[in-house]
């Protein structure tokens, strides 16, 4: 039998989308669910004996999920999920800023090769693209990173790089602040126990031509959608960021930064949100909570979303 502790994750950045690129990330893993997928149809027609036909394979790819905790040095995963960033050295410490890459013929999201030693087998992915990403953190716990990806095709018998997995403290949730932003002035949303940033590009992964193959077109960003949720003590001012934004439609901007003990930081800037939802019902006899939910929208001005990750590491990661 093959324990779980046992299994190494590694991936590295391709040159050109599907071409095999060696491994340069190691990171720990909770979970995986990296897989091959094919297609396979039958031909639907009648047989003239008792059972189904044969069925022959249509389409390849990959698709899966990978869980982790968020490091200071992991900007691959940020810059993988939104394809755009920028770094300044001119500091102690380099400070990376990752924005939404555009939608067009000449813009794609990076396309990276992951590895998955099983132990028993080997298998690398290649072609696979973030299609979505969620941080999310609670009180007493780390911050957690999980993300899905869609890729073109596995192969057997990969060759893992020798490489070890940081050694720096992921982030935790005692570090975090959650701040709106009303007219440029930043205001402090008290007492947040829970919090959850979901990005999804929603690829197109499933377009076959006739130049394709078995195989499927690089998948391209569709209509993102990004939520952060946020569970936070009931009080008085809660009250009224739910009155001014969940009863109009009205936008404001919101910012979350976790500081680490070590001075490496990581920032979201959402610039423009509306509330999707709000509640702060009684569940039971403990404190009272509200539950809310921020969209972004795109005020066609400012940049969709901007993470910031300040850390030792001084080149780009795409």
């Amino acid at each position: 039998m093959i324990n779980g502790n046992s299994v190494i994750a590694q991936m590295g950045l391709e040159s050109s989308y599907g071409v095999s690129a060696s491994a340069t990330k190691q990171y720990k893993i909770s979970s995986e669910s990296l897989k091959a997928v094919y297609n396979k149809i039958d031909e639907g027609l009648a047989t003239g004996g008792r059972g189904m036909g044969l069925k022959a394979t249509m389409g390849i790819g990959v698709n899966g999920s990978e869980s982790t905790l968020f490091r200071a040095d992991m900007g691959y995963l940020i810059a993988g999920v939104l394809g755009v960033e920028s770094a300044d050295a001119s500091g102690d410490k380099t400070n990376h800023t990752f924005t939404a890459i555009e939608s067009s013929e000449s813009a794609h999201l990076p396309s990276w090769t992951m590895y998955v030693d099983r132990k028993v087998g080997k298998f690398k992915y290649t072609g696979c693209k973030i299609n979505a990403l969620t941080l999310s953190a609670s009180a007493g716990d780390y911050l957690k990173c999980d993300f899905d990806v869609v890729g073109k095709e596995e192969i057997d018998n990969a060759t893992l790089g020798d490489l070890t997995p940081s050694t720096l403290k992921a982030f935790k949730f005692a570090q975090a602040k959650m701040y709106k932003i009303v007219d440029d002035v930043e205001t402090t949303i008290a007492d947040v126990d829970s919090i959850s940033l979901a990005i999804n590009n929603n690829c197109d992964a499933q377009t076959q031509t006739t130049d394709t193959g078995d195989f499927y077109k690089e998948p391209e960003v569709g209509v993102r959608d990004i939520q952060l949720t946020a569970s936070v003590i009931y009080s008085a001012g809660t009250e009224e960021f739910r009155k001014a934004f969940y009863k109009s439609d009205d936008t404001c901007g919101v910012k979350v930064e976790f500081v680490g003990d070590d001075g490496n930081k990581l920032t979201i800037t959402l610039p423009c949100v509306q509330m999707a939802d709000a509640d702060a019902n009684m569940g039971g006899l403990d404190t009272l909570k509200q539950n809310m939910t921020l969209s972004v929208v795109d005020n066609l001005v400012d940049e969709l979303i901007t993470i910031e990750l300040l850390n030792d590491d001084a080149e780009e990661y795409i």
